[in-house]
């Protein structure tokens, strides 16, 4: 299997749990959120939550793999898989709001995930707690067009080896979800921008799309001069950006407007 945990690196998160004092025979996590900071983590990661669903296939779900998924910090999110583990991952108190890092749970992939950056697989032994003992666990974090983490995800199998194939399958599947979650991010983007910004100032920003000078805006547009500078002004403060060059690449990247 590819992508294992460097020997180093399972000493030293292994020598942080031991500073940390995590009991290695611990037999639930050890941090967990409460219902209203888990209803606020799942609300402000609606969309990833969303691509997540979108990007596991259905007939995954019926085998034997367990599909986690958390926020940047490590908590978990939600979880995919059959009936029969998703009780035994309840069982072992493993549900939304958990923490995977290593001060809940010790060394687990999602945690060296998060402090490598980078595809991690972490065998049955390797695990510092005896929860995790069972796990053949590999984690991805999700990465977004600009580089930025928004996420990990983990595939997960008790008492079962991990096929080859699946280093694969993670990968693709991180890459599928930041794909998903781009678009819902951009949709949502997209739909706020429509609200704050009115019929003439998307106008105003098609024309200058085209070259256009205020003088010629505002003669096409049959208003002053002065009205097109107030709503340019208005367009780079609505979107958020420092001109009115950066706010119409801002809306020709979301779509917002034809230049036909």
């Amino acid at each position: 299997m590819n992508f294992l945990c460097p020997q180093e690196e399972l000493i030293s998160s292994y020598e942080r749990c031991r500073e940390i004092g995590i009991d290695p025979s611990i037999t639930l996590p050890l941090v967990i959120l409460n219902q209203e900071d888990l209803q606020k983590k799942i609300h402000k990661n609606k969309e990833l939550i969303e691509a997540f669903h979108m990007s596991v296939e259905e007939d995954w779900v019926k085998g034997e793999y367990l599909f986690l998924l958390t926020d940047i910090e490590g908590y978990l999110l939600d979880v995919k898989c059959n009936t029969e583990e998703k009780k035994c991952i309840k069982d072992s108190g493993f549900e939304p709001g958990v923490s995977f890092r290593e001060e809940s749970c010790g060394t687990n992939a999602i945690s060296m995930a998060i402090r490598l950056k980078r595809v991690v697989y972490v065998r049955p032994k390797e695990h510092y707690c005896d929860i995790f003992k069972k796990w053949h666990c590999i984690a991805s974090p999700i990465m977004v067009e600009n580089g930025e983490i928004v996420g990990y995800v983990d595939i997960s199998t008790i008492d079962k080896k991990i096929a080859d194939e699946v280093s694969m399958v993670i990968k693709l599947l991180a890459e599928k979800i930041a794909i998903e979650y781009g678009k819902r991010i951009k949709e949502k983007e997209l739909n706020e921008i429509k609200i704050k910004l009115n019929d003439s100032q998307i106008k105003i920003l098609a024309l200058e799309a085209k070259g256009y000078r205020e003088l010629d805006i505002a003669e096409a547009l049959g208003i002053g001069v002065v009205t097109v500078k107030y709503h340019k002004r208005k367009i780079v403060e609505k979107l958020g950006v420092k001109n009115i060059k950066e706010a119409v690449i801002k809306a020709i990247r979301l779509g917002l407007m034809d230049l036909d």
